[in-house]
């Protein structure tokens, strides 16, 4: 008979459900590498996905992905490689930055619902105005009042205030992101109700998966959420725990990580 009961190690809780291994990388490297000039090792990444319970295999493909993209570069160190950020990658990581480790939501923005005028077609439409764009329909949206896709021929109006109906809301944020969102919580308000790992190791990748599972999140939409739904939705209330725990689980610094990583293979190799 199966075993049913819950995990209670906080790394197995977070690890749960399929990762790319691409994006991890990514997020480790976002996290951990502070100045252009710093690098990961691959036994340092290596031995952080280990414990994700992504295999070596997984990660060097997913490494030799980044390098092709121009997401990441190599410099051979004897045995091993040390991994920086490409100047694409380092600009790439410092323009979200700000939006995922942001403890709070957005400064009021101004939000308009804007149309588009009989010349224009849908699909027009929808290439014009930027990502942070919603879509009521194929010809309405709701947007930034400074989206750079909008002109003149186009229907503006300011949006204050307004009481949004249910089906504008869910445009806003659909079942699938909220339902995401609120499993983020869960996973993280059980993650943390135990004791958290001892070493330093342990602790960098609980906090590098939570940190993930945020950042996938996060990255699928822009402002509007947060200005437009209550300030309790799920996206909100997954923030808040998760800059919590961003907080507890400190960033450490390369050099600390690399030095615990190599004493703890030390210590099993003795």
């Amino acid at each position: 008979m199966p075993n049913s009961t819950p995990p209670t190690d906080p790394l197995a809780l977070m690890a749960d459900g399929p990762l790319k291994v691409w994006s991890v990388v990514v997020t480790a490297m976002g996290d951990l590498i502070r100045d252009p000039r710093q690098s990961l090792s691959g036994r340092v990444l290596g031995q952080l996905t280990e414990r994700m319970g992504i295999t070596n295999q997984a990660l060097r493909v997913a490494l030799h992905r980044l390098k092709r993209d121009g997401w990441v570069r190599a410099e051979r160190t004897g045995r091993t490689s040390d991994y920086f950020l490409s100047n694409q990658g380092w600009k790439a990581t410092q323009e979200v930055r700000p939006i995922i480790y942001s403890t709070s939501a957005p400064p009021s923005g101004q939000v308009c619902i804007v149309a588009c005028p009989p010349s224009q077609t849908a699909a027009e439409f929808a290439e014009t105005l930027s990502d942070e764009a919603v879509f009521l329909s194929p010809r309405m949206a709701l947007t930034l009042r400074h989206d750079p896709g909008l002109t003149a021929d186009h229907f503006i109006s300011d949006l204050r205030g307004a009481q949004l109906p249910d089906w504008a809301s869910a445009a806003i944020a659909d079942d699938t992101l909220r339902s995401g969102y609120a499993t983020l919580t869960q996973q993280v308000t059980l993650a943390l109700s135990h004791p958290l790992p001892a070493t330093l190791p342990d602790r960098t990748a609980l906090r590098l998966l939570i940190l993930h599972h945020w950042r996938r999140l996060r990255l699928r939409h822009g402002a509007l959420p947060d200005l437009l739904l209550s300030p309790d939705w799920q996206g909100a209330q997954a923030r808040d725990l998760v800059m919590r725990a961003l907080t507890l689980i400190e960033r450490p610094e390369i050099a600390d990580l690399t030095a615990a990583i190599e004493d703890q293979s030390d210590n099993t190799a003795g």
